[in-house]
């Protein structure tokens, strides 16, 4: 069935081409205004109840100011979608006759951002079930695309800062599990879900509450997630040497150690938390000994330790959930506040900026904002501080081709013009 509406809040031209944004103005970071949605049933193996619908699927998005790519802007054009797919943009393309014109004039049309990072509870079960790791904390067989289940308020949230796409990964855990990208508009979870085990999430400490147990330190976390990663290697040399010879004795089942296997010697994307500066060195040295293909999850303290994160070249994930002001309303209360509370304070807000001028390749995230709704706030903060915010489209095509999603999003072009990833 499709439809057509308008009204305050913002929804995506979702299909697996492209995710879309319509936008009344976009000057730096604006609030996307008007919601235009065109669907169409989706192919499915589900029977039909009734009779099957085929309405015409064509939408021709007219007379709209296109943002196709980093630097490339139609300034007048038209948008062909037929079904999930984009088939034609350009500013002087002939419109099919069979489609549905949306005139979108004085409208802007762009891809939609796309959530670097963000953190679902999936469950512990696989620490108890099958062949599992002999330490709970290790559980890199967990798979968010095999328990995600879509927030209906948060992804109404997300879109309404811009959103159409989102890194799930898993929360809790030192070798924590695969995460998906996930569409946040209102599908079930077999379109939802975009792609799935997009990296293995590592986290070289433990939190708080799940000290009672080893590793409970630091330390230990290292120590256990090094001793996996040469555990997994053994793992799968063991396999294959058994099956070579007849002779040798057949390994042990390990679920969390096979799952492993793929991400060896750099042959899969891994996503390392650096909880702040100090951590985010420790991870880099963790990735070059175990050769792996790393990308930082940032704290927003990195623009203490700039030159030495410049120095691994690793992508940062960076979160603009910026501290609040320190409370100095008293004089007892200001005894309160240290000197590193108020420099953060006052710096935190330009840490974009300050690796982005580094030239170190950074995407943006909501990670660590007690509210979603405050994403766009928070991105204005930072381009008052000195991001480029010219450079948005950037990231989100760095980050489409970072998470091999870049032939179906982050431009708006159509699928023959894409390169696939």
């Amino acid at each position: 069935m499709h439809r057509f509406r308008s009204n305050p809040w913002p929804l995506s031209l979702f299909g697996v081409a492209t995710m879309l944004l319509v936008a009344g103005a976009i000057a730096g970071f604006s609030i996307p205004r008007g919601e235009f949605t065109a669907t169409a049933a989706p192919p499915t193996t589900r029977p039909v109840d009734g009779l099957r619908q085929h309405d015409p699927d064509v939408f021709a998005l007219t007379d709209a100011r296109i943002v196709v790519a980093p630097g490339r802007v139609i300034e007048q054009g038209t948008v062909v979608l037929r079904g999930d797919m984009i088939e034609a943009v350009g500013a002087d393309i002939a419109i099919p006759p069979d489609a549905r014109v949306i005139d979108l004039s004085g409208k802007t049309i762009y891809p939609g951002l796309i959530d670097a990072f963000s953190e679902v509870s999936i469950g512990d079960d696989e620490a108890n079930r099958g062949a599992p790791h002999w330490n709970p904390h290790v559980v890199p067989q967990r798979r968010v695309a095999g328990r995600y289940q879509a927030d209906k308020s948060l992804n109404e949230k997300l879109r309404s800062q811009g959103i159409t796409l989102r890194l799930a990964a898993p929360s809790g855990g030192i070798l924590k599990g695969t995460s998906a990208i996930v569409a946040t508009g209102g599908d079930a979870n077999d379109q939802a879900i975009v792609k799935a085990d997009v990296a293995q999430h590592i986290r070289l400490t433990v939190s708080r509450g799940s000290r009672e147990q080893y590793p409970n330190s630091p330390m230990g976390a290292v120590a256990l997630a090094r001793q996996t990663m040469y555990d997994a290697d053994w793992f799968g040399d063991a396999w294959q040497a058994w099956k070579a010879s007849s002779s040798a004795s057949r390994p042990e089942n390990n679920d969390a150690l096979a799952a492993l296997s793929q991400w060896r010697d750099g042959d899969g994307l891994v996503v390392i938390d650096a909880i702040n500066e100090l951590y985010a060195l420790r991870a880099d040295d963790f990735a070059r000994e175990f050769k792996l293909n790393a990308v930082l999850r940032g704290s927003g303290n990195e623009y203490r330790r700039l030159d030495a994160i410049r120095a691994t070249g690793r992508p940062v994930l960076v979160p603009v959930a910026f501290p609040k002001a320190p409370n100095v309303a008293t004089p007892e209360a200001a005894r309160q506040a240290t000197l590193e509370s108020l420099m953060h304070w006052e710096l935190a807000p330009e840490n974009p900026a300050r690796l982005q001028a580094a030239g170190i390749r950074i995407a943006i995230c909501t990670h660590g904002l007690a509210d979603v709704g405050s994403f766009l706030k928070s991105v204005r903060q930072a381009v008052e501080r000195g991001l480029s915010a010219d450079d948005a489209g950037v990231f989100n095509a760095n980050l489409a081709e970072l998470y091999g999603i870049a032939d179906r999003t982050g431009t708006v072009e159509a699928a023959s013009s894409r390169t696939c990833s």
